[in-house]
């Protein structure tokens, strides 16, 4: 499978809220870079931290966060960028923002993602510290 391919397979799963499949595209090492100044930033070095950064957020938003592409996959070697959209909800505040994620693939698997939002400040406003 190509990385695009990859990449696409990991978020048909988090379509369909298959969390095992969409995880079952990371290996046990795979990094994970969330920027931003709240309390899921920071680099996440291996497949548990990323299991607790993804349960947390879904934690946060009684389980309403939905990411999905917005946009044409563009892929470059062993890079995968992806257009996305984020939609959340928090009691009475919402979010709706655009981002891209760039995956780096490597032997049919996702070793690192790296997330950019559209505006830093709302991200962290809302995830809070």
């Amino acid at each position: 499978m190509e990385a695009k391919e990859i990449v696409a397979s990991y978020f048909d799963a988090l379509a369909k809220g298959d969390m095992q499949n969409a995880l079952s595209s990371f290996t046990p090492e795979t990094k994970w870079s969330q920027p931003g100044n709240n309390k899921f930033s920071g680099l996440k070095k291996n497949l548990d931290e990323i299991i607790k950064m993804f349960e947390g957020i879904m934690g946060d938003t009684a389980g309403n966060m939905t990411v999905r592409p917005n946009g044409e996959m563009k892929e470059s070697g062993s890079f995968v960028a992806v257009p996305v959209w984020f939609t959340a909800k928090k009691g009475s505040i919402s979010f709706d923002l655009g981002g891209m994620d760039l995956f780096e693939v490597k032997s049919g698997k996702i070793m690192h993602v790296w997330t950019f939002s559209d505006d830093q400040q709302v991200d962290d406003e809302f995830w809070g510290r």
